[in-house]
C-alpha cells in the first residue's frame, strides 16, 4: 500500500470547490421585486362608477399581491406617496403612461412594476387589464387581458389568479425568477 501526500494547494482548492457548491445549492431561489399599482375602473357602460364597480376594483391589488407573493415567492413592496399623486391627475393617466409606472417602481426600491384596470364595456363581462413595464426603462414587456363573466366576486379572484400566473410567467421567461 502506498501513501501520497496531498498538496496542500489542492486542498484549499477543493475546499474552495465544496463552498460554492454549498453555497448555491443552500441559496434561496432569488424573485423578482414587483409594485403593484392600484388598478382604476374604466367603466363604459350606461350606468357608470357604480359603488359596487369600486368597491370591486379596490379588491385587484390586495388580491394580486397575495397571489405573487404566495403562490410566487415574488417580493411587493408598499407604493409610495407618488402613486396615489400620479393617479389623482386623472383616470388612465398612471396607465396611459408606463414612465410614470415605472418611476413610481423605482421609487419603491421595485424591478418591475404592474399598472392595470378594470374595464367593464357590459354588464355581463369586464376585462381584467394590465402591463407589466421594467421599471429602470419603462418599457412595457408584456400586456395582458384576462375577461371575467358571470358572478362577480368569485370570478373576479379567479381571474386576479390567472393573471397573476401570467405575470410570473413572462417574468420567468425573462429570466428575472
Amino acid at each position: 500500500m502506498q501513501i501520497k501526500a496531498i498538496c496542500p494547494q489542492r486542498v484549499s482548492a477543493c475546499k474552495i470547490l465544496i463552498f460554492f457548491s454549498l453555497l448555491t445549492i443552500s441559496a434561496p431561489a432569488w424573485s423578482a421585486s414587483v409594485a403593484i399599482l392600484d388598478f382604476e375602473l374604466h367603466d363604459l357602460t350606461l350606468n357608470p362608477d357604480t359603488t359596487a364597480e369600486i368597491k370591486r376594483t379596490a379588491t385587484l391589488r390586495p388580491l394580486l399581491l397575495e397571489q405573487l407573493v404566495s403562490n410566487y415567492q415574488h417580493s411587493v413592496p408598499d407604493n409610495p406617496a407618488s402613486a396615489k399623486t400620479e393617479s389623482a391627475k386623472g383616470q388612465g393617466y398612471v396607465f396611459d403612461r408606463p414612465e410614470v409606472a415605472a418611476r413610481i417602481a423605482a421609487e419603491a426600491g421595485a424591478d418591475w412594476v404592474v399598472s392595470g384596470r378594470l374595464h367593464k364595456a357590459s354588464f355581463l363581462f369586464v376585462y381584467l387589464k394590465a402591463q407589466l413595464i421594467q421599471a429602470d426603462s419603462g418599457k412595457i414587456v408584456a400586456d395582458f387581458v384576462v375577461e371575467i363573466k358571470g358572478p362577480q366576486k368569485k370570478l373576479t379572484a379567479k381571474g386576479v389568479e390567472t393573471l397573476a400566473l401570467q405575470v410570473h410567467e413572462v417574468l420567468t421567461e425573462l429570466g428575472v425568477d
